[in-house]
């Protein structure tokens, strides 16, 4: 699998996790376990614009935009384990099971995937 690929799929999971939020998590829980705000679904939203943008243009940018939100995702799951919220983001429980996820998925698509020559 190459790289824009898990861009891809990455970006299109998390526009799913932000439409869950938006408009089928009235009680704040997405899927009824994952907590969730406003500023929750905005991250989603833009996490998911930058791994599609990644994507659409070349391998090298689609490495660079993984390394980066994999670095930001790594850096909420840490924090999840030391508190439940950070900066009015949901951190804690579930949240960082995803966040701890979506870091080694995308870490994985930086470090381990080939580079494509272009």
């Amino acid at each position: 699998m190459t790289a824009r690929r898990i861009d891809l799929f990455m970006g299109l999971v998390f526009a799913l996790l932000a439409l869950l939020g938006l408009f089928f998590a009235p009680s704040g829980l997405i899927l009824g376990f994952i907590p969730s705000n406003t500023g929750l679904v905005i991250l989603y939203l833009i996490t998911a614009v930058a791994l599609v943008y990644g994507y659409f243009t070349s391998d090298r940018l689609a490495h660079i935009v993984a390394a980066v939100v994999g670095l930001v995702y790594a850096a909420l799951a840490i924090i999840g384990f030391f508190t439940s919220s950070f900066l009015g983001l949901p951190t804690g429980g579930w949240n960082t099971v995803v966040n701890l996820v979506a870091a080694a998925v995308l870490i994985y698509d930086w470090l381990g995937t080939p580079r494509v020559a272009t």
